[in-house]
């Protein structure tokens, strides 16, 4: 193999790794560190904000202080519109009222929808704000079982030690190649 070809595949590999490491520690390690959830936009209602797919990371909130602290007027916030439903809704925060007792209640909209909400979010139904969004890496997330996530991550693994090894053993040829003609030119 030619020395440019070389240096071009090298390239080209080593321009893949820094890529998926970019997504591993956007989409893996980052969210895992702070607490963030990740979760898939499924509909079209957040568009052009969140394009169905698209991974969103929430950060979780516990009481009705946090969420006093964390959460205004377009914030983008997840909740459970209904008791005993475990589906999610992410959605835009278009006004913030208070109860008599304090409590701040949120009336939200989606991006692409003409009106509000029908019923206002409380605390007890809020499960978090959006932190950061990853386009695309939803269709991938929710295509895959854990069992699938964990071979993949496998997969990834010995994709990253080949090409480890791969560096190394060019590195190896290049030093010996480099002292064999050392060798030989101090034989002249």
């Amino acid at each position: 193999m030619s020395v440019v070809l070389r240096r071009l595949v090298t390239g080209l590999l080593a321009g893949l790794l820094v890529a998926l490491l970019l997504v591993l520690v956007v989409t893996v390690a980052y969210p895992r560190v702070r607490g963030y959830v990740p979760l898939t936009i499924l509909t079209g209602s957040m568009e052009p904000t969140y394009a169905p797919g698209t991974q969103v990371f929430v950060e979780p909130v516990e009481s009705a202080d946090e969420a006093q602290e964390r959460i205004g007027v377009g914030s983008v916030i997840t909740f459970m519109p209904y008791p005993d439903d475990p589906t999610l809704v992410t959605h835009r925060v278009v006004k913030v009222s208070h109860g008599t007792d304090g409590a701040p209640s949120y009336t939200t909209q989606g991006d692409a929808n003409s009106t509000p909400d029908e019923s206002r979010v409380g605390t007890q139904q809020l499960r978090g704000v959006v932190r950061y969004d990853v386009p695309w890496v939803g269709h991938v997330a929710s295509s895959m079982d854990a069992d699938r996530k964990a071979q993949l991550g496998k997969v990834l693994a010995g994709l990253l030690f080949g090409y480890a090894a791969w560096n190394l053993a060019g590195a190896v040829r290049d030093r010996r190649r480099r002292s064999t003609e050392e060798v030989g030119a101090g034989a002249d």
